[in-house]
């Protein structure tokens, strides 16, 4: 299969492809946590508090003439489910709430589910395949052909959908990973545009320069699996997102919050029931993450010991349908985000203080305002008090749980 798919590809651009190194980027000013942190550095309000205590918040700016991937929402996350194939969609929707997103794994050369297919029209949702290498061992049959058959198939139906086209597993090399992903993109361009194309990083510590990042000219969006078993996953989901926040919008995929883990047969109901919202307010505070798809049931990731179902608990579908009641969530995808000046994550987290925001001095510089001449340290980092900056408002949202600046 690959002699005849490699033969057409010149040489220059395997060697560029299998060129790139993976040099973990540094996490960039992630207070300490404290009870009642969540994901983003925010706090949960219904965690006790000292008010007096300085607790970390994230600073959101607005910045001008950066473009957004396709189907990526103007101010908002799509909600998704990843659900098995026979789950009827409409009773999930029916318990928790409509969704945008409704995830299906698949083989190439496998045929498309039509009748999956219509049952997410049926709830206006938009599907995301998971595309698999082939199954089968059909080497007379150039991989070209059966991407393009795929995409022609796709295509036919003319309706927005996301693929994430080989996910970690695949079994190929950098370079051979690479050119394939390119080459199918470019079919998919031609054969089905509405199709937005994702590169799934193989988990939060990937950067840009992970050897299997196949170009930014080549990606429409960026998945990367998150888990939440009881440990903190601020600063790793933080350095994951400030790398790739310029270049891509970021869908969580999937989401998973564990209740049960085979090591020690521990479970963890209660706690899974308040984690839950937290993680979803959290992921709020995150601008560039478009799409968050829960994890009811995968398969592309490895196997852990843990259940991160939902459907099978009805105290979890109901801390999960509460946690998605959040406005910033979005139940229909968007097709013509408006133009409107795009929302950053600052570098550096802020303080909320008796009432009070502090801001990083590293939000100051990427603001290119000017540090007053009085500041405050805190955790050994230096602050300024957001009533003497007058160059600018900053505002906390207490939808998003983050703090926004306006003006600039």
């Amino acid at each position: 299969m690959w002699k005849k798919f490699f033969v057409l590809i010149p040489f220059a651009v395997l060697f560029l492809a299998s060129c790139v190194t993976d040099n973990p980027a540094p996490i960039y000013g992630i207070p300490p946590s404290r009870s009642g942190a969540t994901l983003s550095g925010t706090y949960d309000d219904s965690v006790s508090h000292d008010n007096s205590l300085p607790i970390p918040i994230a600073i959101l700016h607005q910045t001008e003439n950066k473009t957004r991937g396709i189907y990526e929402p103007t101010d908002g996350i799509y909600l998704g489910a990843w659900l098995l194939p026979h789950k009827p969609k409409r009773d999930f929707t029916n318990d928790v709430g409509r969704h945008a997103v409704f995830v299906r794994e698949m083989h190439l050369c496998e045929e498309v589910p039509a009748t999956w297919l219509l049952q997410c029209m049926a709830v206006h949702a938009v599907p995301l395949f998971i595309i698999h290498p082939p199954l089968d061992d059909d080497s007379e049959t150039p991989i070209g052909d059966k991407i393009s058959r795929l995409a022609e198939r796709l295509g036919a139906f003319n309706l927005p959908m996301f693929v994430a086209f080989y996910p970690p597993g695949h079994g190929l090399i950098p370079a051979e990973y690479s050119v394939l992903f390119r080459y199918a993109r470019a079919i998919f361009l031609s054969n089905a545009p509405q199709v937005a194309f994702v590169w799934t990083a193989p988990n939060m510590y990937s950067t840009i320069r992970n050897p299997f990042f196949p170009g930014s000219d080549a990606v429409d969006w960026v998945g990367v699996p998150v888990f939440s078993n009881g440990s903190c996953v601020v600063e790793t989901f933080a350095e994951f997102y400030h790398g790739f926040q310029e270049h891509h919008p970021i869908m969580v995929l999937p989401l998973g919050v564990s209740h049960f883990t085979t090591k020690g047969h521990s479970y963890r109901i209660s706690e899974a029931m308040s984690e839950i919202p937290k993680v979803y307010q959290a992921l709020a505070g995150f601008p560039r993450v478009g799409l968050v798809v829960y994890g009811d049931a995968f398969g592309f990731i490895p196997a852990t010991r843990d259940d991160f179902s939902i459907t099978i608990e009805p105290k979890l579908l109901e801390a999960y349908g509460k946690a998605i009641l959040n406005n910033h969530f979005m139940t229909q995808l968007e097709e013509n985000p408006r133009n409107e000046p795009r929302w950053v994550r600052s570098n550096f987290m802020g303080y909320y203080m008796e009432g009070q925001i502090y801001v990083n001095v590293g939000t100051l510089n990427e603001l290119s305002i000017s540090v007053p001449r009085t500041t405050i340290e805190i955790g050994g980092e230096v602050f300024a008090d957001s009533r003497i900056i007058s160059e600018i408002t900053f505002t906390k949202c207490g939808i998003r749980n983050v703090v926004l600046a306006y003006g600039t």
